[in-house]
């Protein structure tokens, strides 16, 4: 499932026997002692070692209400940065252009935060009322506009006066969705679930539509009327594909999760996350085997997971009434601003 361009270190890594103690401590440095001299896959496998780091700390505790406090924390945090650097005696804000490195960096770190709540706003059951979507969209909205502001030619103190403006209302959206405490999805986390099909049938395949993310997640978008998937009543969307017959398959290629799905037509055993319901009816599941896998950084696309060919030319849209948009919030724009002060180039 590794991305292809990191399939040339997988036999170092055996050679080396890394195991999974040492990835999540590994550095740039090591990275390279280890023959990953480039920072772009050197970056692929830090993501994707965060990546299921998030999954596995933060299941039990990550919730709408939690991430709130995070990205409220985050812009306050932004917002007394920029207050306490003004109080300093050597503040230059008004005759510079160059933003501080540490200011950038709490910015990506506001962005990063806001992404992992608009992971959950945008899907069901989040997605389908009509006051979450908004707050959604209030968030793009807001972080689309730090992003440009960084990379305005104006000085510092302008920038400064204007992201302060962008932190102030995002803490008063997370405020909003906090106040929510009666509504009982704000506070439910996510929890695993084993859902096992069998006897798929050749000429029908399982029926599910997958989308992947930007970061590497792989969402269910729907599932075709009476298919397999459709009739056990167990997928829905907004579920995120997280094992395949006990293999970790978070940040794997969309085409490798496909041919493991495809892989034995007797049946396939899936590991779902779910995110809250009105009514929580199913069991939380043990997650099995957890595998390191890098991150694959791609596009969004959607993939008919498992029909045949020949099938694909009778089947129609996905059946969603509300259909999964990914949300692209770019951080590698604000990288490279970062990078070009750091080489001290004027942005």
């Amino acid at each position: 499932g590794l991305d292809d361009c990191l399939q040339q270190y997988i036999k170092t890594f055996e050679k080396e026997k890394v195991g999974g103690d040492q990835l999540l401590r590994i550095t740039h440095q090591e990275l390279e002692d280890l023959g990953v001299s480039r920072i772009g896959h050197q970056e692929l496998i830090l993501e994707a070692v965060d990546l299921l780091c998030a999954l596995n700390y933060g299941l039990e505790t990550e919730n709408l209400k939690t991430l709130s406090h995070k990205l409220s924390a985050s812009a306050k945090n932004l917002q007394n940065f920029i207050t306490g650097r003004r109080r300093s005696g050597h503040y230059d804000g008004r005759t510079t252009h160059k933003l501080p490195n540490d200011f950038l960096t709490s910015v990506v770190d506001l962005i990063a935060a806001a992404k992992s709540l608009l992971a959950w706003l945008d899907r069901s059951p989040f997605a389908a009322v009509a006051d979450y979507s908004v707050t959604r969209n209030n968030v793009i909205q807001l972080c689309l506009e730090l992003t440009t502001i960084v990379q305005q030619d104006c000085s510092v103190y302008e920038t400064e006066n204007k992201i302060l403006n962008v932190c102030k209302t995002l803490s008063e959206v997370c405020d909003q969705i906090i106040s929510l405490s009666s509504d009982p999805m704000v506070s439910q986390s996510a929890h695993l679930e084993v859902v096992q099909l069998a006897n798929i049938k050749s000429t029908e395949g399982l029926g599910m539509y997958i989308k992947s993310t930007y970061d590497g997640l792989h969402v269910i978008t729907g599932t075709t009327e009476g298919s397999l998937a459709d009739r056990c009543k167990k997928i829905h969307a907004g579920d995120e594909v997280i094992q395949v017959n006990h293999q970790t398959v978070v940040g794997w290629q969309l085409k490798n999760l496909v041919n493991l799905l495809r892989g034995d037509p007797a049946g396939v055993t899936l590991t779902l996350k779910k995110r809250p319901q009105s009514t929580l009816t199913s069991t939380p599941a043990l997650l099995k085997n957890m595998r390191w896998k890098p991150l694959a950084l791609q596009s969004p696309s959607r993939e008919d997971v498992l029909p045949p060919p020949e099938a694909l030319k009778l089947s129609v849209a996905p059946p969603l009434s509300l259909p999964y948009i990914s949300t692209h919030l770019n951080e590698f724009s604000l990288l490279a601003v970062f990078r070009a002060n750091q080489q001290g180039k004027k942005t």
